[in-house]
């Protein structure tokens, strides 16, 4: 398949991330199957994929299509040939990195996700908390601790594409690390308080944030990095058990605090269907120019 997305994480750590997995499955509902099966022809989706690595690791095939991808994790800094066609990015930052136009400006394709899943008649009553991945994998059992005790539910990316789906759609709002859970979740009319903690890549978060016309928000720091040892496992040593509690603290005040007094983001009303009817719009000429 001439799909290109970030398809090693599973490979490297043996879990699966929603953000990048739901590629196959979602753009194989709306892109030609010709296409996504030719050895000539690339498609870059959904996923914060476009750096000059990706980009010079895939100039051998014929022509590459860029559908809603995201600049970032990476220097960028080669000049896009004839053989690339810039079909549409996941926002102005974006846009202005590979210098074109802000017509190529135009959202995640994440946001299709709302086109392909029915959302609930009844939300759960409680929040959920979706951590990055990566966050998940090094300290999930401080984390899951930390937020139940603050009435949160915890769901990780790691869980199946439709039960994530399921949980963030039902839920009344939402505290995530993990911007495909906020990309989601907006798509669903979910409101959405952002965090980071690890890995934050502001620019990702600014690129899409300003696509649906969110200039004004920002996601809330929390440092340091957290951390925790599986007690199962491990020795801990009471020096450590000590530190972890400490952070543990620390941790859980802030997020209270966020919670109690940062307002949960939503796009406008109508911006997320306009949104998707230009993405459509863009998947039509794709499958009409290239199947």
């Amino acid at each position: 398949m001439a799909l290109f997305y970030y398809s090693k994480f599973k490979e490297r750590t043996g879990v699966e991330n929603f953000g990048d997995d739901i590629n196959p499955a979602l753009l194989g509902r709306f892109i030609k199957k010709s296409i996504l099966s030719s050895d000539k022809i690339c498609l870059f989706g959904i996923g914060t994929i476009l750096h000059d690595k990706n980009l010079n690791d895939n100039q051998h095939f014929h022509r590459k299509v860029i559908f809603s991808s995201g600049v970032g994790y990476g220097n960028l800094t080669k000049k896009l040939d004839e053989s690339w066609d810039i079909a549409c990015v996941r926002g102005p930052k974006s846009a202005e990195a590979l210098g074109v136009g802000l017509e190529k400006s135009v959202c995640d394709g994440a946001i299709l996700l709302s086109d392909v899943y029915k959302k609930p008649t009844v939300r759960r009553s409680r929040g959920l908390f979706v951590p990055h991945v990566s966050s998940h994998i090094s300290a999930g059992f401080l984390l899951k601790d930390i937020v139940e005790s603050l009435g949160l539910d915890y769901l990780p990316p790691i869980c199946s594409s439709d039960e994530f789906i399921e949980k963030v759609a039902g839920a009344p709002f939402l505290v995530t690390e993990a911007m495909h859970g906020a990309i989601l979740a907006d798509s669903m009319r979910v409101p959405w308080i952002p965090i980071g903690f690890h890995e934050f890549l502001e620019f990702k978060w600014n690129d899409w944030m300003e696509s649906v016309g969110l200039n004004e928000g920002r996601v809330h720091p929390i440092s340091p990095k957290c951390w925790d040892e599986n007690p199962k496992t491990q020795p801990v040593s009471a020096t450590k058990r000590l530190y972890r509690e400490g952070k543990a603290y620390f941790l859980k005040q802030k997020l209270r605090s966020i919670i109690a007094t940062q307002e949960p983001l939503l796009s406008a009303p109508g911006i997320i269907d306009e949104k998707k009817h230009v993405l459509l719009n863009v998947v039509n000429e794709i499958n009409n120019r290239y199947s």
